[in-house]
C-alpha cells in the first residue's frame, strides 16, 4: 500500500478544495493543471486531464478505492 497517499482536506465556502501539497508533490501537479473529476454517490476520484486517454477506467478506479476504503475501515460518514 506504499503508493497510497490518505490526508484530509476541506470544502470552502465556495466549494473549493486543497488538494494537500504532498499529494500535489507526489502527483507532480502544477498551478493550472487540468483535472476531470470523477463522481459516484459517495466517491469523488480527481485524474490529471493529460492522463485520461489512456488511463481512465472509471469503474476500475471507483471499485479499488472502494476496497481499499473498506481495508483502512473508513466508513461513509466516518470520512
Amino acid at each position: 500500500m506504499s503508493d497510497v497517499t490518505i490526508d484530509t482536506t476541506r470544502v470552502s465556502e465556495k466549494g473549493q478544495i486543497v488538494i494537500p501539497k504532498d499529494v500535489r508533490d507526489k502527483l507532480g501537479l502544477k498551478t493550472g493543471t487540468k483535472m476531470i473529476v470523477i463522481a459516484t454517490n459517495d466517491i469523488m476520484i480527481l485524474q490529471r486531464v493529460d492522463l485520461v486517454g489512456e488511463r481512465i477506467r472509471a469503474w476500475e478506479i471507483i471499485n479499488r478505492a472502494r476496497s481499499l476504503a473498506e481495508k483502512l475501515g473508513l466508513r461513509k460518514l466516518g470520512l
